[in-house]
């Protein structure tokens, strides 16, 4: 904006009174008497950097105080100092809040279905609040070798059992040991689309995650598995061969944070920018990171001020 004047300060102008008004009463911490003190905890790796720095940044510039425990470990952590009182925010994704923390079997196949089902058991059972989902859901994928998937007409995983039912099955799959074993991935996805019975006849080509995208690209495995947003699937311009079914699971991230932390002002505050987080975007925010080699917080903060919030 030519002024100067974001989204978020037009909207203070205009309510600016009444927030004040009502955090005074309220006995929360607002924006004109100094803010909360957030603690910010993440995963360990660039998504969550990412994705945690547009908060802290969110929270710095609407007058919070931010610590920043970023990269503290895995779920099992974040969740710990969450409930713990040792953190205040982390980034958490629905599937992996189902199945691995409220320990879920069901499948649930329509994201706001099963955002809201954790989004409900997160508040009465842990007294914390999911805020709004981004629309990128980083589900696992499986890319193909450009040429190949183009030769034998490959869009879809659909595509991908016919073609091995039809006796071809002298092709790579490239993939780490947990995805080879999950029930979830590899392990169960052939069952799951009905070429189960031919699976032991495709070779599995063991490598870590992050090498398999250019092992693709270079042809020396025909597919792989990988991430929905990682960059390195536009960096080598692999297809994706759709999920119809789906079986994959969802996972949309949002921000976690204890119900008490909570106004609805600082709702707002974390919320705004998050229906900008589409599937294209985080992977060019994620590539800004592993590919350029710029901080997270330079990032996060560029994203922030190209789109108005801060």
């Amino acid at each position: 904006m030519a002024d100067g004047t974001t989204r978020r300060t037009a909207l203070k102008m205009a309510g600016g009174s009444l927030v004040g008004l009502s955090t005074a009463f309220s006995g929360c911490l607002g924006l004109i008497n100094g803010g909360k003190t957030f603690v910010v905890s993440s995963k360990n790796f660039t998504e969550q950097f990412v994705l945690s720095n547009i908060s802290m940044a969110l929270l710095e510039h609407a007058g919070h105080e931010v610590t920043d425990k970023t990269g503290l470990g895995g779920s099992p952590a974040n969740f710990k100092a969450l409930r713990n009182d040792e953190s205040d925010l982390y980034w958490e994704y629905t599937g992996t809040a189902w199945a691995n923390v409220l320990d879920k079997d069901t499948d649930i196949s329509n994201p706001k279905k099963l955002y809201n089902k954790v989004d409900s058991a997160y508040n009465e059972t842990y007294n914390i609040d999911w805020l709004e989902y981004t629309p990128f859901n980083n589900t696992y994928v499986i890319v193909g070798n450009p040429a190949w998937v183009e030769q034998n007409g490959l869009q879809t995983l659909e595509d991908l059992a016919k073609f091995v039912n039809e006796g071809n099955t002298n092709f790579k799959v490239a993939m780490n040991q947990e995805m080879n074993q999950r029930d979830d991935a590899w392990g169960g996805l052939p069952n799951a689309y009905g070429f189960g019975n031919k699976k032991s006849k495709i070779d599995v080509v063991q490598m870590k995650i992050g090498l398999v995208y250019k092992a693709v690209k270079q042809g020396k495995a025909q597919l792989g598995f990988g991430f929905a947003t990682n960059p390195k699937i536009r960096q080598f311009g692999l297809p994706i061969l759709k999920d119809t079914k789906p079986f994959f699971n969802i996972y949309n991230p949002a921000p976690n944070v204890p119900t008490d932390k909570l106004t609805t002002d600082i709702k707002e505050t974390l919320n705004e920018p998050t229906k900008d987080l589409t599937t294209e975007t985080q992977q060019k925010l994620n590539a800004k990171v592993t590919i350029e080699g710029k901080d997270p917080k330079s990032v996060a903060e560029d994203f922030l001020k190209n789109n108005g919030y801060i």
